[in-house]
């Protein structure tokens, strides 16, 4: 690509801006008249923020009650006014993704922020207000309070419903928004009402990438924001794609052509809002049907691109099930130890590997998975898309060739350093909480009409099956991959019955195996994840004891370490040990037991040394109860990582597992959990060949010795130090028969011991 054309292309992302710089400013306290969307969506607001919110991760944020405005239910606001220390700004969202406020702030601490509108009826009428809001919500129409829930909770188009009255004229309407982790946003619309618009009172003297339609405030007709949207999204793709892929474009000329003439478009004076509404909705059509034409190589592609790697299948280290069952294997049958978490492609990291971000840097990635390995990674579950930021295929059943490149580099660069991938074919959380966002919905033009439909209709069935099978083809014949999750949480979305969820197991866990046997001459492991932490009944048989399955894979979202307090880190590890305990106890074939996802769902810890220490007990937790491996947590931090200090416990971890002799420890085991009541903690996984402790002592305590009974052929033991990460003792002979004590020694209060023959 010339660099003069580079040039071009990178200056319109800053295009709106730009071109505003040169426009006569509004007068004051202008009225700028807007449409709803065409479902009645509220696209425009004056916002203030963000306040403060102490206490919000623990679900009791103060700043809920408090009223920031001096008077919240009866402001009435025009753009600049003050508002506490912040000041009233215009601000536009979308129909998919509402108004995104941890952007707009951006801050992603606990915090407050306000939403404002005034709604202008033509009548006094009834409607009704849906909306849904990340975190909790307070609603005030014309000074009332409607609603008030002070929750943590995801955005979720029409979660909440109130009915509203409209008075002839303005009506003022306000949202008052809490944070506490995660996102922060609101999609807010009006259903039922005829004839309504919205009016904002805007500042002079503003510049941003809506001066455009400021400067034709206090003039007939409105805005339409929605049409503005889907323009500024798609003239955005477009640029990224240019810049990122523009050796495999066709045609980028016509894609240039039409990018500078929404420049000059945009330069042009106007004096009416109706006839720009028009022009950026006939730009952004043109723009959309020429960037598709641009893509179609690549689409091409895309369906069908061959494997990734050039290697023969035969000879790559595939991981199986250990000989004697309850852990992994290396094809030459050393054991295999998975040590990791899980990590979305969206994620930090992993997100500069996707070529439509401006932030493209693929380079990136690959320093991860290098910090990744250098710290005894060696599994990181994936999910292959999250529908806010991307679907593998759209529609349904074409390959989106950017994700596949994004995924790609994701793959390589795990391959490059060792770390192999347990991948799951959808976000199912992400599919039902923002259908608006996934192809796969009906409203979307998809196939699916209820969620029942996941799970029982065969167009859909068939859909599933072959994006695994177009995932096996790509990436099946390397050793990149752990296992296939064949669907992430089957019990919690789909409404399915456990006998409707044994059903599709079976028919697809079976179809899998026997596609990739077909393809490559052999199948990786195969898994389904539930999201019940023990389930029971028809949904354990399927859970733990399914011909075609070869682990079972639990989300151990149970007892205190769904959201522990301080001094709880103890009490999280012997909790999540039971659902690892209850797991093993279901499995009747010595098939390993991993959890798949884990941590503080219920509230996030906002203090990283804390959460770290829960992370680390229940990491240990997981391997003594007789899990394989220290299982793999959703890391619930803002942003979403592994935190340093859990990588430490992972390094740790993997270099004690390198050296147990994991085949001492298959086949019929005894697991004691630890005692918190006494004065040192102890948890054991033993056989009648070996076993495995985890000694700590308690803050204070001047005991240091642990008695206990060996295993019958334990003839001798070794100490690792789990803080420094070493053995520190030689190899201890044990007197047959006798009771074996072993003393830490001074300075260190936590240790791993192996005891073995």
């Amino acid at each position: 690509m010339k660099a003069p054309n580079r040039i071009f292309f990178i200056s319109c992302l800053s295009l709106f801006l730009s071109v505003c710089m040169s426009v006569p400013s509004i007068s004051q306290a202008s009225d700028l008249r807007f449409r709803l969307g065409s479902d009645g969506d509220i696209l425009a607001w004056l916002t203030a923020g963000p306040f403060p919110n102490e206490g919000a991760l623990q679900l009791r944020g103060t700043g809920f009650r408090t009223d920031y405005l001096s008077g919240e239910a009866g402001i009435n606001p025009r753009e600049g006014d003050a508002a506490g220390s912040f000041h009233w700004r215009l601000a536009t969202g979308s129909v998919k993704h509402g108004i995104d406020l941890k952007g707009l702030f951006r801050s992603n601490d606990p915090g407050i922020g306000y939403c404002y509108a005034n709604l202008e009826s033509p009548k006094e009428q009834k409607a009704k207000l849906l909306f849904g809001s990340d975190d909790g919500a307070k609603v005030y129409l014309n000074g009332v309070q409607l609603f008030s829930k002070q929750i943590a909770r995801g955005i979720k188009r029409d979660e909440d419903s109130v009915p509203i009255h409209l008075v002839k004229g303005r009506n003022r309407l306000l949202f008052k928004i809490e944070q506490g982790d995660g996102d922060w946003g609101l999609m807010a619309r009006i259903v039922g009402a005829i004839g309504l618009i919205e009016v904002l009172p805007i500042a002079s003297d503003t510049h941003d990438d809506l001066v455009f339609a400021r400067r034709l405030a206090d003039t007939k007709g409105t805005f339409d924001v929605e049409a503005w949207s889907n323009f500024t999204a798609i003239h955005r793709q477009s640029v990224r794609f240019l810049t990122h892929l523009r050796d495999r474009a066709k045609d980028p000329s016509k894609l240039d052509a039409i990018l500078a003439e929404a420049t000059s478009r945009l330069d042009k004076p106007d004096t009416d809002l109706n006839v720009l509404s028009s022009d950026m909705e006939k730009l952004g059509k043109k723009l959309k049907s020429q960037f598709d034409a641009a893509r179609e190589p690549l689409i091409k592609w895309a369906q069908s691109p061959g494997p990734l790697f050039e290697v023969d299948p035969v000879h790559q280290d595939s991981i199986k099930v250990l000989s004697g069952g309850r852990y992994f294997a290396h094809a030459d049958g050393k054991p295999f130890i998975p040590i990791g978490a899980n990590h979305n492609p969206d994620w930090p990291e992993l997100v500069q590997s996707d070529p439509l971000r401006d932030d493209y840097n693929p380079e990136r990635t690959d320093r991860w998975f290098a910090n990744l390995a250098a710290h005894g990674v060696n599994v990181i579950r994936l999910m292959v898309e999250t529908p806010p930021s991307g679907n593998l295929e759209d529609p349904v059943g074409t390959i989106r060739p950017e994700h596949l490149i994004w995924l790609d580099h994701i793959v390589t660069s795990a391959r490059r350093h060792g770390v192999r991938l347990w991948v799951t074919p959808y976000d199912t959380f992400w599919m039902n909480l923002r259908k608006e966002t996934s192809p796969y919905w009906s409203a979307n033009g998809g196939p699916i009409e209820k969620p029942i439909d996941f799970l029982t209709v065969r167009k859909i069935i068939d859909l599933e099956k072959r994006r695994i099978q177009f995932l096996i083809d790509r990436y099946g014949n390397s050793d990149t991959i752990f296992a296939w999750e064949i669907m992430n949480e089957i019990d919690l979305w789909w409404g399915g019955s456990p006998e409707q969820i044994k059903v599709w197991v079976d028919e697809v866990a079976s179809d899998i195996r026997k596609y990739e046997k077909a393809k490559w001459g052999r199948s990786h492991l195969l898994t389904v994840s539930f999201a019940e932490a023990m389930p029971k009944g028809l949904n354990a048989d399927t859970a733990f004891r399914r011909q075609d399955l070869d682990f079972a894979t639990m989300h151990l979202y149970i007892g205190t370490s769904r959201g522990p307090k301080p001094g709880q880190a103890e009490q999280t590890g012997a909790d999540f040990a039971s659902g690892v305990i209850y797991a093993r106890h279901q499995v009747r074939d010595s098939r390993p037991v991993l959890d798949g996802e884990s941590g503080p769902i219920d509230h996030w810890i906002s203090d990283g040394s804390f959460d770290d220490a829960v992370f680390h007990d229940m990491s240990w937790a997981h391997l003594l109860a007789g899990g394989a491996g220290p299982g793999t947590r959703w890391p619930y931090r803002q942003p979403h990582h592994v935190s340093a200090g859990m990588l430490t416990t992972l390094k740790a971890m993997s270099l004690f597992c390198a050296d147990v002799p994991w085949m001492s420890l298959t086949g019929s085991a005894q697991i004691q959990v630890a005692d918190l009541n006494t004065s040192n903690r102890m948890s054991s996984l033993s056989t009648d060949r070996g076993a495995i402790l985890w000694l700590r002592t308690s803050s204070g305590s001047t005991a240091r010795s642990f008695s206990f009974d060996p295993p019958k052929h334990a003839m001798r033991y070794r100490v690792f130090n789990i803080k420094n990460s070493q053995w520190v003792t030689s190899e201890v002979r044990l007197h047959s028969g006798s009771k074996v004590t072993i003393d830490l020694p001074l300075g260190i209060d936590e240790a791993a011991v192996w005891l073995g023959p």
